[in-house]
């Protein structure tokens, strides 16, 4: 199979995660990525931040800077040549080159937006983050073999909402979830607390409110809410989660059928369960989506209570996956 070339528009913290698992996983990935554009970073500074940012490492890479690319070598051997561009908000000089448009920059969420990065041999953009206008939004372990060849603009959600959604899905099948609310404290990247201060603490609204009920017909705006807190940390981020269920089960029971589905059914390679809770950052870099924390787990009045940590940058890893199974469908 001749792997899709693939190019990332953007390259904040969820590009720079990716560019890393893709590394470390090219042997099984279905594409390359030929190209990578942002619009304020020279190739200088994408440069450093590879080598020295203190959340991603590459150790198992060397890195070459070359006049207009990066190429990174392992044992010796050269795996990948990357051409880096700055545009300022400008044409992007390889539009519709590559088969696959990544942006990751955070700013085109709107498919209007989204459409001016499809042509040439560009037949399909994937944004991540949340667009309530693209033609689909697909959730790896959820909704991603629904895809569709003629969709042309994606969302593969956000890091809350793969974070919830599959979970979700999960207990509402096994359980009836009756409402369900969640309190996520978010960390916030070095660069944005160094412009808000270090004191600083914002509350906003989370799109998984807004996108939750559009995947998952059991919630609507009356059953379903989130308290979302950015707090000046720029570690592994936090998800508390209320399940409010119809079917009345104990703790133990819970804990066994919730192993059972993350070690061998629909939750596998997306969740784990530890035992005990840790320092957050010990979850840096998880393959996983969520890291759940069994000790917490408690049930009360038919309200399950679970407490877990996710590396929202990280979920990447998640992009990565629905990219992998989009090529395959395209091959």
């Amino acid at each position: 199979m001749n792997k899709k070339i693939c190019g990332i528009n953007g390259f904040g913290r969820f590009g720079l995660h990716l560019l890393r698992y893709w590394l470390y996983n090219i042997d099984k990935s279905k594409f390359d990525i030929a190209f990578i554009n942002d619009d304020y970073l020279s190739i200088n500074d994408i440069y450093k931040i590879i080598i020295n940012d203190k959340h991603v490492n590459f150790n198992n890479f060397k890195i070459k800077k070359k006049t207009n690319s990066l190429v990174f070598l392992k044992n010796r051997k050269q795996i990948s040549n990357i051409q880096i561009t700055k545009n300022n908000n400008k044409k992007i000089s390889w539009v519709g080159v590559p088969d696959i448009f990544l942006e990751c920059s955070g700013k085109n969420t709107k498919k209007k937006d989204c459409k001016k990065f499809l042509s040439g041999k560009t037949k399909l953009v994937i944004i991540s983050a949340t667009s309530y206008d693209c033609d689909q939004t697909l959730i790896y372990g959820f909704n991603h073999e629904q895809y569709k060849k003629e969709s042309k603009v994606i969302s593969y959600g956000s890091c809350t909402v793969d974070a919830y959604v599959p979970l979700a899905n999960w207990i509402n099948k096994s359980f009836k979830i009756l409402n369900s609310d969640l309190n996520i404290i978010h960390n916030t990247p070095d660069y944005k607390i160094k412009e808000y201060g270090v004191d600083s603490i914002i509350v906003r609204s989370c799109t998984l409110e807004t996108v939750g009920p559009q995947l998952l017909y059991f919630l609507n705006k009356s059953n379903f809410h989130i308290n979302y807190t950015m707090i000046p940390y720029s570690g592994v981020s936090i998800i508390d989660m209320r399940f409010q269920i119809k079917k009345k089960t104990n703790v133990n029971t819970f804990k066994k059928l919730i192993k059972q589905e993350i070690n061998n059914k629909s939750l596998k390679k997306l969740y784990s369960l530890e035992k005990k809770d840790k320092h957050p950052n010990y979850f840096k870099l998880s393959n996983y989506t969520t890291n759940l924390i069994e000790e917490t787990i408690k049930i009360k009045d038919n309200n399950v209570f679970i407490h877990a940590y996710f590396d929202n940058e990280n979920s990447a890893n998640r992009y990565f996956d629905l990219l992998n199974y989009v090529c395959e469908q395209n091959s």
